[in-house]
């Protein structure tokens, strides 16, 4: 039996590469906990971070007891920051259109993210309020000055978990429509990283969506971002506190 697993932001920082495959005998029954067991051994760096790290299993968040079947996509997934560039960066295909404008609900990319396209992607002739919030780069966390961030995403499911919170906001407020977009790479101070628009007949029904679907998509969506200070140190971002990205309201 063969999975493969990806590993993003710090863990794959910290292994030096970001897939690997393991194999193991068909007869034996493997679980996700068998996984990252081995993800220690072969990385004793990674030991530490392991313990603060979900997995995914077919882009679904898993448990440790969960079984593993052959040709699994396993992704190891770090406290994710609610926000570098990699192969698993950005979801090609259609989320942009030959203009550059972003053409689906749910989207991850590299240009510059446009409040007046979101404001006009989710506006409804049957629209009584259009929310449109802009998650910017600021300048100081917590005293300290930043020079410009890299965000860094697990595009495909990153995607996929948006385009759930889109559809759970339809369902809690009837008549909304929703969109949540983000952007990896470097950004620099003012920069937008994520645009959420929503569009309901009261407005408010667009306040209440938008500051869930903000909220969940820190809590749920595997982007993660890395901190470049002027005092020249560098850090992965991490929540404060437990994290578990299947419990959130």
């Amino acid at each position: 039996m063969r999975v493969t697993v990806r590993l993003f932001a710090a863990a794959a920082e910290t292994a030096g590469q970001r897939s690997l495959d393991m194999d193991w005998p068909e007869e034996q029954e493997v679980r996700l906990a068998d996984v990252r067991a081995r993800l220690a051994d072969l990385f004793p760096a990674l030991d530490d971070l392991l313990t603060r790290t979900w997995f995914a299993r077919g882009q679904e968040y898993a448990t440790l007891d969960t079984r593993v079947e052959d040709g699994d996509d396993i992704a190891v997934i770090p406290r994710v920051s609610g926000g570098q560039d990699s192969e698993f960066a950005s979801k090609p295909g259609p989320c942009v259109s030959r203009d550059g404008e972003i053409t689906e609900l749910a989207a991850v990319v590299t240009r510059e993210l446009q409040p007046e396209a979101m404001h006009a992607f989710v506006l409804r002739r049957t629209a009584g309020a259009v929310v449109v919030f802009a998650g910017t780069v600021r300048e100081f966390t917590k005293g300290r000055q930043t020079l410009y961030l890299r965000y860094e995403a697990y595009a495909n499911m990153a995607v996929k978990k948006m385009e759930e919170i889109a559809v759970e906001c339809q369902k809690r407020w009837p008549g909304a429509t929703v969109a949540l977009w983000h952007r990896v790479g470097q950004l620099d101070i003012t920069d937008i990283s994520v645009l959420i628009g929503v569009s309901t007949p009261h407005r408010k029904d667009a306040f209440a969506a938008a500051q869930y679907a903000i909220d969940t998509l820190k809590q749920t969506v595997p982007i993660w971002k890395k901190e470049f200070y002027a005092d020249g140190e560098i850090e992965w971002q991490e929540p404060d506190g437990p994290w578990n990205p299947t419990e959130h309201g």
